[in-house]
């Protein structure tokens, strides 16, 4: 019998509201500074830009005459006009600590233009993490982006039971490798951004293992994006992952579901695998009907559950049942682990890890046939 291993609490995502207040932790102060840096720079707010920066902060870069640009950090608030809105999306890609020093990396989305890395190093000072200085590049949006979102979940537990659950690392990791291979852009959002509770890990398979050992990916993971932070107009797909995890948060997020709504309704297609079918069961299109009525659906189903187990007893629903009664067909092979999925449309469903790599890869043959 195959080791599951849970990794709930590996990516230091932040405990439950209902357990006593803890003092934040280094990485939790940066990611506070550089959302203040993000805010104060997209909604003109100086004050919080000033919150951010150091007093001697210098901000280097390199302009399209390939000359040097040098702003202090009073040179770079006076350019943000108080109260204008900026459309900019910002995501923070890494942080690496040691000691009182910090670099961070972070990505802002300028819609329709361009996309632009920041690179900051950070210090404690007097208590509070500053940004000391800030470089960036930048690359152009192509017109045809190739991008795909990734859905995922930030419960810890079953409800509200002390039961361990988590999303399905084989689920993400197998589907981010077909797609990262075949050319595409892979973002993940989750119902409150940030880290994500990760089990069901096997090191013996070699694209789980390199994905697991590769920080620039579990970077990804432990910085997932808010779902105001994505701009639904830049993906071609959007995906549902699996785990226990996917039961909760999901479906009942309006963001989450206004970007699958968008991505629907612009031609993009709606996927999905084992336990992440949850996560569209109350997906509607732009007149108020379920984007799979009268389609073809799978998932996990119930003949495979526990259902007098207490963690089933968590669940806010079926999967089998709420996906027929919003309207959709649902079926599922009687033989778990036999690549069962599903393709009606751009509707595209697996029934369980098995059928990961098959979703990923009709995925990719829907966006190119269209």
């Amino acid at each position: 019998m195959n080791k599951h291993i849970f990794l709930g609490a590996v990516l230091g995502a932040c405990l439950s509201l209902c357990l006593p207040a803890r003092a934040q932790t280094d990485t939790e102060q940066i990611s506070k500074t550089l959302t203040d840096y993000f805010e104060g720079t997209a909604n003109g707010e100086p004050d919080k830009l000033r919150k951010a920066f150091h007093p001697d902060f210098k901000l280097h870069g390199v302009n399209e005459a390939n000359e040097l640009l040098i702003r202090s950090g009073e040179q770079y608030i006076a350019g943000v006009t108080p109260g204008k809105k900026v459309n900019r999306l910002g995501r923070i890609l890494a942080i690496d600590v040691e000691k009182n020093a910090a670099t961070a990396k972070a990505e802002i989305l300028v819609p329709n233009y361009r996309i632009y890395t920041d690179y900051f190093l950070l210090l404690k000072y007097q208590g509070a993490w500053k940004i000391i200085q800030k470089s960036f590049t930048w690359k152009e949006i192509p017109k045809d982006s190739k991008k795909i979102l990734f859905v995922t979940s930030n419960q810890h537990t079953y409800g509200n039971t002390s039961l361990n659950t988590a999303n399905h690392f084989e689920e993400i990791a197998v589907a981010h490798d077909i797609f990262k291979r075949n050319g595409y852009t892979v973002d993940f959002v989750s119902p409150n951004g940030g880290a994500i509770p990760l089990g069901y890990i096997k090191t013996s398979d070699r694209v789980q293992k390199e994905h697991l050992y590769d920080p620039v990916f579990m970077g990804l993971l432990k910085n997932t994006s808010r779902p105001e932070q994505i701009n639904a107009d830049d993906y071609k797909a959007i995906y549902f992952s699996g785990g226990g995890a996917a039961m909760f948060g999901v479906a009942e997020n309006k963001g989450i579901q206004a970007i699958a709504a968008r991505i629907h309704g612009n031609g993009g297609v709606i996927s999905a695998v084992c336990h992440g079918t949850a996560g569209i069961a109350h997906l509607k299109d732009r007149d108020g009907k379920s984007v799979f009525l009268n389609k073809r659906v799978t998932g996990f189903p119930d003949l495979f559950e526990d259902t007098k187990a207490d963690y089933y007893k968590t669940f806010p629903f079926s999967i089998d049942a709420e996906i027929s009664k919003n309207g959709g067909d649902f079926v599922y092979s009687k033989k778990f682990g036999d690549d069962f999925h599903v393709a009606d449309g751009k509707i595209i469903t697996g029934q369980d890890p098995s059928a990961t790599a098959s979703v990923a890869q009709q995925v990719i043959n829907t966006i190119q046939a269209n």
